[in-house]
């Protein structure tokens, strides 16, 4: 699904987990009525590169600055600076996979989990009612002058994406 290549001069030269480049990622980009696709793409991909703390605030943003007791000084914080390059490059992962319609809703957000967050906000009504609809799709359906194959397979179509809803809202 995705590839992306790591940054590891920073982890050597100050001990900070090496950032990720943002990578080319062939996801289905988000549109209004694909979110739970788009998010089922995407989980994966945070989830193996250890990002996806940064998306719903387990790993979250350290002090920007800090104080040294044996001198009485304050000075940045290397891990906030960590932080903030590397959640910038997620946001830029996140905008790239997302249409300029929806982009709009979200390109006030500065970091990552407030655009997860708003996203997750913003389609949960539509998830609701996409349930709806697929169930009255799938009571309606009906075979008609289509092969048994191409049948089974909207069926399943519509199985798949109302399970993947389904779990989501769960």
């Amino acid at each position: 699904m995705a590839s992306s290549s790591l940054n590891t001069s920073d982890a050597a030269t100050n001990g900070n987990p090496p950032l990720i480049s943002p990578p080319a990622i062939n996801v289905t980009k988000l549109l209004k009525d694909n979110y739970h696709v788009w998010k089922a793409q995407l989980i994966p991909f945070f989830r193996g590169q250890g990002l996806f703390g940064y998306l719903d605030g387990t790993i979250p943003i350290p002090p920007n600055k800090i104080s040294m007791a044996e001198t009485s000084s304050v000075i940045s914080n290397p891990l906030y600076e960590h932080w903030q390059r590397q959640d910038a490059i997620i946001v830029v992962i996140l905008f790239s996979t997302i249409s300029e319609n929806v982009l709009i809703q979200v390109v006030s957000h500065t970091t990552s989990a407030a655009i997860w967050s708003a996203l997750a906000n913003s389609f949960s009504s539509q998830s609701c009612a996409r349930v709806i609809q697929l169930c009255i799709e799938l009571v309606n359906t009906r075979k008609g002058a289509q092969s048994a194959h191409d049948f089974f397979m909207q069926v399943k179509r519509m199985t798949d994406e109302l399970a993947i809803v389904v779990h989501a809202l769960l």
